[in-house]
């Protein structure tokens, strides 16, 4: 009997004209925002009795989701044909973590899966909520530095030639202060394009380092040393930790296999290697309170109470909750505290720059009007 292979019909044309996206790869990444409705919205269908390969299908009919309709067909295509929806996800690593992929996996493994996205959602939208947070706590320091910074170069290259100029043929002797500002005008404008080459270098030096495990491991603790920025760091670096916890617990992790990878979704690198330090010394047969208490300068007294009592009523990822809800507020109060005192000295000191600047030029000018009515 022959092999005989289908015809393209007419359906299946418009199948691969549909299929076509102008302006783009209808695959790619999914958006952060967008990933944590999808998800959301999967975990309420999937919670209501709609099979995953419909809500697939519900959330594609979306219009603002159809853009992802390469991967959102896959994770379908995928659960249709036997395979589970953590095995879809695993192929868009860009989109989907490893962390989450196995948080998903583990969710199906015990018949929680509907559980479980409701809490990934929820702790991306918690993450989200944080970093927007920041973003908008510390957008106004940024502009106080970009415009105070444009008007200081504005000043030396453009202000100050001008009253250079005037000095000169007036004859007018300088004071120091004039002087000083001067010669920097003319550094400036001399040197110009070697101060940005400079600047280019020291960023791309930067940007390397914190590349390189090593030189990144100790930028970090140093980071964690500076007054105040320090604890705001360790203290993020400890939600982090604590909110992926709670959510590997609750989504059926043990505590063994939950520490390593709570401890890899947090960012900073020397906060990593001490956490994971906790995960060492559980598979050594210590209690998790314990290994806490030993390290005692990375957590907040709180944190390590409530873990105590956790352990003992044997509701430890209920606990968990209860912290993470504890550290989402001290991070915001702790936030509001770091930028509330780098604004008004951020604020200072560029008055007292743009002040002495001022001050440089007009005070000739003050010396000429004093000498000329004696």
């Amino acid at each position: 009997m022959k092999n005989t292979q289908p015809i393209a019909g007419p359906m299946s044309l418009l199948a691969k004209l549909q299929s076509i996206q102008i302006g783009g790869d209808p695959g790619g990444k999914i958006a952060k925002k967008d990933l944590i409705r999808i998800i959301r919205n999967l975990a309420t269908l999937v919670c209501n009795g709609v099979s995953i390969p419909q809500a697939l299908d519900t959330i594609l009919d979306d219009a603002p989701y159809k853009k992802y309709r390469k991967i959102l067909r896959a994770l379908a295509d995928n659960v249709r044909t036997g395979g589970a929806l953590s095995g879809g996800m695993k192929k868009f690593p860009a989109t989907f973590s490893s962390l989450l992929v196995h948080q998903v996996r583990v969710g199906e493994q015990a018949g929680m899966l509907q559980q479980t996205l409701s809490r990934i959602a929820e702790q991306l939208e918690h993450s989200s909520k944080i970093k927007s947070f920041i973003i908008k706590k510390i957008t106004y320091p940024a502009i106080l530095v970009v415009a105070g910074t444009g008007s200081v170069i504005f000043m030396l290259t453009c202000v100050i030639p001008t009253f250079q100029k005037m000095y000169e043929e007036s004859g007018a002797v300088l004071p120091g202060i004039t002087q000083a500002v001067i010669n920097l005008s003319d550094f400036v404008q001399t040197n110009g394009i070697s101060i940005l080459v400079g600047i280019g270098i020291l960023v791309a030096a930067i940007y390397f380092s914190y590349r390189n495990p090593v030189s990144r491991l100790w930028i970090d603790k140093s980071l964690l040393r500076i007054p105040l920025l320090g604890n705001w760091l360790r203290n993020l670096a400890v939600l982090q930790y604590i909110e992926t916890l709670g959510n590997l617990l609750e989504s059926g992790f043990n505590l063994v296999d939950a520490l390593p990878a709570a401890a890899n979704s947090v960012g900073n690198r020397y906060m990593r290697k001490r956490l994971m330090g906790l995960h060492n010394a559980i598979r050594q047969g210590q209690r998790f309170s314990t290994a806490m208490q030993k390290e005692s300068r990375l957590f907040p007294p709180v944190v390590k109470q409530l873990v105590v009592i956790g352990e003992r009523t044997g509701r430890l990822s209920e606990i968990t909750r209860e912290i993470r809800n504890h550290l989402r507020d001290d991070v915001q109060k702790n936030t509001t505290a770091v930028l509330g005192a780098i604004e008004p000295v951020l604020t200072a000191s560029l008055a007292v720059l743009i002040g002495c600047i001022l001050l440089a030029v007009y005070l000739p000018m003050f010396d000429m009007i004093g000498n000329t009515r004696k």
